[in-house]
């Protein structure tokens, strides 16, 4: 059971405004206790409908994080490096995390795309100092290659599987 400041009275009950911490492990208290009528419900209600609007904002960060590397990547492609590999694939375990705990965002996902995605195109060209008019105006990306396509530092230098049989970058023969 969560402690309750012995020094709260109801007298001097905190509201949201004047102490939130307080206010909230008071909350927490009285509907624990069963104390329906010292709950504010109208600020309760905000509270929890902030905690799925803070939720869906860190989805849109995530994937915001993933399309400015996405789009550095394939801008230039000779200063690729480790650091946004990492980063893609730290903001897709991100991705990953926020919509195993609340699936319901997965229908929102092209929405946080469309939101996010002329803030990433703008900075993408800060970053690079490619003009912003060369980055597409609507993100050129499925969301199954922004959550799943490879970023190899060696992908350049070996072939893609398209489905051939090759090794490497030998191409296996069967003739021999």
């Amino acid at each position: 059971m969560a402690e309750r400041d012995p020094q709260i009275g109801k007298a001097s009950r905190p509201t949201a405004d004047s102490d939130f911490a307080a206010w909230i492990y008071d909350q927490a208290a009285a509907l624990r206790e069963g104390r329906f009528v010292d709950l504010d419900i109208d600020d309760i209600a905000d509270e929890v409908e902030s905690l799925a609007k803070r939720d869906f904002r860190a989805l849109q960060s995530a994937i915001r994080l993933i399309l400015l590397h996405m789009l550095k990547w394939d801008r230039q492609p000779g200063e690729r490096g480790n650091s946004w590999r990492r980063s893609i694939n730290a903001a897709r375990k991100r991705v990953y995390s926020e919509l195993a705990s609340s699936p319901s965002f997965r229908r929102r996902v092209p929405e946080a795309i469309a939101f996010v995605y002329p803030g990433a195109r703008e900075d993408a060209s800060d970053e690079t100092g490619v003009f912003l008019q060369l980055f597409p105006l609507t993100c050129p990306y499925t969301w199954e290659e922004i959550m799943t396509r490879p970023h190899d530092l060696a992908a350049d230098k070996v072939p893609v599987d398209d489905g051939t049989d090759f090794q490497g970058d030998i191409p296996l023969d069967d003739d021999d």
